[in-house]
């Protein structure tokens, strides 16, 4: 997934996290682009694209494994466990940091994203090895879709429901009805 949809993704991942959280409107203005800033880019995943992150993987033993190792792309920075562990470390040590789960929901849905979109094999299942994902193609039609059409009508869902808007269940109710 590239950059753009990453961020769109990210922004989607804030609203449900601040949703989920009953945040107050101040917070979910916050949430949104906190979880934008971990979903794309070097504060992301993708750090393990950065120029720091190619000379660590220099430094590290981990060289011997050649690409294969944790210090490659989509390695342990895309390792849905890392998730896992901020999630019940933050739920146990600081429940109430909601800048803490919108950063959070940022992270974890770029590794939604890479686990949708990536030709190579999608996200780690063990820390860095045995990638998983359904594979499609990194800037093709679907992703073009997901970021024109499909992730904006989903933000503005999001967006209305924290306003306090509903527009699905009246949807719903209407299918229902019929």
């Amino acid at each position: 997934m590239n950059g753009p949809t990453h961020a769109l993704l990210g922004a989607c991942a804030g609203l449900v996290a601040a949703s989920a959280l009953s945040m107050p409107a101040w917070q979910v203005a916050c949430a949104v682009p906190l979880a934008m800033v971990t979903s794309a880019g070097h504060t992301s995943p993708d750090m393990d694209q950065s120029a720091w992150w190619r000379l660590l993987d220099r430094w590290l033993p981990d060289e011997a494994l050649g690409e294969s190792g944790p210090m490659r792309h989509r390695g342990i920075t895309h390792w849905w466990g890392l998730v896992v562990v901020a999630g019940v470390a933050l739920w146990m040590l600081a429940p109430g940091a909601w800048w803490a789960w919108a950063l959070l929901a940022g992270w974890t849905s770029h590794l939604a994203g890479d686990f949708v979109f990536g030709a190579n094999g999608g996200i780690p299942v063990m820390p860095w090895w045995n990638c998983v994902g359904l594979g499609l193609n990194v800037g093709g039609p679907t992703e073009a879709v997901t970021r024109a059409v499909i992730l904006p009508v989903i933000l503005a869902v999001l967006a209305l429901r924290a306003g306090g808007i509903d527009v699905i269940g009246p949807i719903v109710d209407h299918i229902r009805a019929r």
